[in-house]
């Protein structure tokens, strides 16, 4: 390899970039600024879009694309995970992660993400590719018909967002503020947590991570740390064999989980739409109403009409009341308004909260099933007690949704009654005629209105948050109970329950099935307080807070790579890099201190081969005998590392300072078989610090060829970013606020001659190419 470079772009930046990460699969640039700020940007630096920070001061301290290039994860300094859409900058997870630090550390110190890693397994998964009958969903389980205001999981499982039983397993991996590793797989499925204090077998320890990476297999993790209070740097090798050994079970839980938290997504859509619904009837007719309640005493509204109901003379109030604020008209648009509103909750109750009720039933049982049957998926952490409180929770929910139809359907039926009634009486206190059919109101209709009118004020509100002039004093009718995150008032007839039928007939299955459960245990929760039960027991199944992951791995070796005494900010002055070599099966990590950069690059290789787990170390820096034309003494002389970063397994990419131009940066492609041949092989159990002041340090200048590194002029670096899958370089400027983005491995011929000039003149030819006839201004605005 050659180091061919071709400039495709430069660009002065109005905000200092913090972060540059390229996609694996797609020309795509992800950058953080010092505002907190995430933009994408083409490689021909087209800004697709920008992300502003989840809250005021955020900064973004980590980030990594999923495998599939189709969504990034950030990391920021309060904590938070984001996963984002590349398509749309959709948030479709959100993680906060600083919940375990306590008032006795200094959270300031302790907070935020340090490293993000989205790592793939190459194995195909079994489980993803054998089909199962008894996995196909849809044979058993309605279709979610779409509701407004969102798309059902169908149409979304079509979508980049969510994870379609992939053939490979994928896992996100975060070292966050106190010193832990958080394991996902997918980005959507928490598996659990790694203490680095047990990996170091110190509880008292002080600890960052710096960077992690896997073996192709998942069965190896290699953890580069540094202990805050020793200012020494770690090198862990962790045996992670469970996620290699259980990949298909991970991956079958994980697909569950998945669909789980669609149903969830919906079912919490769902709700609001009822909402929305039910303000909508509630909208003009409890204006109307409570203009009247507010004008008498508690109790009154009730008291007043059901005196009209029986003895025909309403109160003076409540004349005066029908006759200005009351009018027919109202009547009849109150009454289509209800049975609208109606019928679209009923829709919603019977079409999407029973089916997402019962899809949900349909995955738990499966998982319950998994954990009862089959000892390994215990492994995973999924406890068959709480998947069964789980289930238990959504046929309560289910249940409660029968009840709701119910009340529906009675509250149609007084409603209907309700306003007949009242456009009688408002006609013949106006004296009018009214044609005989709505006259007639049979002794049974009035029993209803009388139920529903006695209802009116048998309501308990909230008034530490209203003021005293916006409180409802009535009840409309039974069905807002239901919505409101408080017990009920009203409670429903257990006779009317087809559940508490079965169970009367059915005593024993209470005795013998640890799934049912009993009418008293939620007799008087709302709908609201029903869900937000489902909610916490469905989260309590995959509850990783409590889950003892670490119990699963073991720490092979932690070696101590480096110590410095004079450095006290060391773990936020080093530049980290690993790789994993597949060919070879060898994790390799570099690092420097950019405090101290002419000290050179720490160079580690772990040969996992055979298991035996040998370790290569070497220590080198470049020395002036690049540029060629200084003094014997000169060309002796380090030059400054300013970064590093593997850009594939082959080629460890370095920028370093010019030794005569500080205007000028070199780039360098070091071949890794240079590192591996001058290193030397330790014990990989050794208890003695691997790279001290007294290491052998080697200039491995002579041995590069001059194809592999290029001189940038103008160019002041401080920061690179490479990909050798997509072959593309960036440079950022000591200032921050300037980028060169370079395509890597052109024809030396075309190195020169292709370099696109980046004058002013230039660049605004360059924005009016062909791909970016529809940017505006903001795209060429970092």
């Amino acid at each position: 390899m050659h180091c061919g470079m071709r400039q495709v772009g430069e660009r002065h930046v109005p905000y200092q970039v913090d972060l540059m990460v390229w996609s694996n699969r797609l020309d795509l640039l992800a950058l953080s600024n010092n505002k907190g700020e995430v933009q994408i940007h083409r490689l021909h630096w087209q800004k697709v879009w920008s992300l502003p920070p989840p809250k005021e001061n955020g900064c973004v301290q980590a980030m990594a694309w999923r495998p599939d290039g189709k969504a990034l994860a950030i990391g920021y300094n309060l904590g938070i995970i984001y996963t984002v859409s590349v398509e749309d900058k959709g948030i479709i997870d959100k993680y906060e992660l600083e919940l375990e630090v306590t008032d006795e550390l200094d959270t300031a110190k302790y907070s935020g993400i340090s490293c993000i890693v989205w790592a793939i397994r190459t194995d195909i998964l079994q489980s993803a590719t054998e089909y199962n009958l008894y996995d196909d969903a849809s044979i058993f389980l309605q279709k979610v018909p779409m509701s407004s205001g969102y798309k059902n999981s169908h149409e979304d499982n079509k979508d980049c967002k969510y994870i379609q039983n992939p053939t490979q397993l994928n896992m996100l991996i975060v070292g966050y503020g106190t010193g832990n590793i958080y394991l996902n797989m997918y980005g959507r499925y928490p598996y659990g947590t790694i203490q680095l204090a047990e990996v170091a077998k110190d509880d008292f320890g002080e600890y960052k991570v710096l960077d992690v990476n896997m073996s192709d297999d998942f069965s190896v993790m290699q953890v580069l740390y540094v202990d805050r209070l020793t200012n020494n740097v770690f090198l862990a090798i962790v045996n992670t064999g469970v996620l290699s050994a259980y990949a298909d079970e991970i991956n079958t839980v994980a697909h569950k989980h998945g669909q789980i938290v669609q149903l969830m997504t919906q079912l919490d859509q769902t709700m609001i739409s009822i909402t929305e619904a039910w303000e909508h009837i509630l909208l003009e007719m409890d204006t109307k109403m409570a203009y009247y309640a507010s004008s008498v005493h508690e109790g009154g509204v009730s008291a007043d009409l059901l005196e009209l109901l029986m003895l025909g003379t309403p109160s003076v109030d409540l004349q005066v009341y029908l006759l200005e604020k009351l009018t027919t008209n109202d009547l009849k648009k109150f009454g289509n308004s209800v049975e609208l509103s109606y019928s679209t909750i009923q829709k919603l109750v019977l079409k999407q909260l029973n089916i997402v009720g019962q899809s949900l039933v349909y995955y738990l049982a499966e998982l319950r099933g998994l954990t009862r049957i089959e000892d390994r998926y215990k492994i995973l952490g999924l406890e068959e007690s709480s998947v069964t409180e789980a289930i238990k929770a959504c046929c309560a929910f289910l249940n409660k949704c029968l009840e709701l139809q119910q009340v529906i359907d009675v509250s149609m039926r007084n409603y209907k009654a309700f306003f007949r009634w009242l456009f009688v009486v408002i006609v013949r206190q106006l004296d009018e005629q009214t044609p005989s059919e709505i006259v007639k109101i049979n002794q049974q209709e009035l029993s209803h209105i009388a139920e529903f009118l006695y209802n009116f004020d048998n309501v308990k509100v909230d008034s530490s948050d209203k003021p005293p002039d916006k409180l409802i004093k009535f009840n409309l009718e039974r069905l807002g109970q239901y919505l409101q995150n408080q017990e009920l008032t009203i409670l429903p007839e257990d006779e009317d329950n087809t559940w508490h039928k079965f169970l009367q007939d059915n005593a024993c299955f209470l005795k013998d099935n640890d799934t049912f459960f009993s009418m008293k245990d939620f007799k008087k929760y709302s709908l609201v307080q029903q869900q937000a039960h489902l909610i916490e027991t469905v989260t309590k199944v995959f509850d990783v807070v409590h889950k003892d992951t670490g119990k699963y791995f073991s720490v092979l070796c932690n070696i101590r790579c480096h110590e410095d005494q004079l450095n006290k900010n060391l773990h936020n002055s080093l530049r980290v890099s690993q790789v994993f070599d597949d060919t070879n099966k060898r994790l390799m990590s570099a690092f420097l201190d950019i405090s101290n950069g002419k000290e050179g690059i720490y160079f580690l290789a772990v040969n996992i081969k055979e298991r035996s787990c040998n370790i290569a170390v070497m220590k080198c820096y470049f020395s002036s005998y690049l540029v060629q034309n200084g003094t014997d003494d000169q060309q002796n002389e380090p030059t400054n590392l300013l970064d590093l970063q593997f850009y594939s397994p082959e080629y460890l990419s370095v920028i370093t300072t010019h030794p005569e131009n500080e205007e000028n940066t070199i780039f360098i492609q070091v071949p890794v078989k240079h590192l591996l041949e001058n290193s030397t092989e330790l014990n990989i159990n050794t208890k003695s610090c691997i790279f001290t002041d007294r290491s052998v340090k080697k200039d491995i200048a002579p041995l590069l060829e001059q194809n592999v590194y290029k001189v940038l002029e103008k160019m002041d670096g401080s920061r690179l970013a490479v990909s050798g899958g997509r072959k593309v370089a960036v440079i950022l400027s000591k200032s921050s606020r300037k980028v060169r983005v370079f395509e890597m491995e052109v024809d030396g011929d075309d190195d020169e001659d292709d370099t696109l000039d980046t004058t002013p003149q230039s660049i605004g030819k360059f924005q009016n190419t062909p791909d970016k006839s529809n940017t505006t201004n903001e795209d060429n605005i970092f």
